[in-house]
């Protein structure tokens, strides 16, 4: 599992929020830190991204099938920031 670490420096210090990203698939996605426990386990909480940065960073890619799994739940949990269509 991908867990981008330096997002977990000062977490004692108030500051923005930390930023945590998951590639593995069935959670991959952007979280926010919200507690860092003494026992090193992370409480993370899904942070909704924008659809048009999932579909630009996806586009053309081919999945595997837990990949298209896990791409499919990343795209439900976004943001949906596209324009209305107007022929719906």
């Amino acid at each position: 599992m991908a867990l981008s670490r330096g997002a977990c420096h000062n977490l004692g210090m108030a500051s923005a929020p930390k930023r945590i990203t998951l590639s593995e698939p069935g959670v991959a996605g952007s979280y926010e830190l919200i507690e860092r426990r003494g026992d090193g386990s992370l409480l993370l909480r899904p942070e909704s991204e924008p659809l048009s940065d999932v579909i630009r960073e996806t586009e053309g890619q081919v999945f595997r099938d837990e990949e298209f799994a896990a791409h499919l739940e990343r795209v439900a949990a976004s943001a949906d920031d596209l324009p209305a269509d107007p022929a719906a």
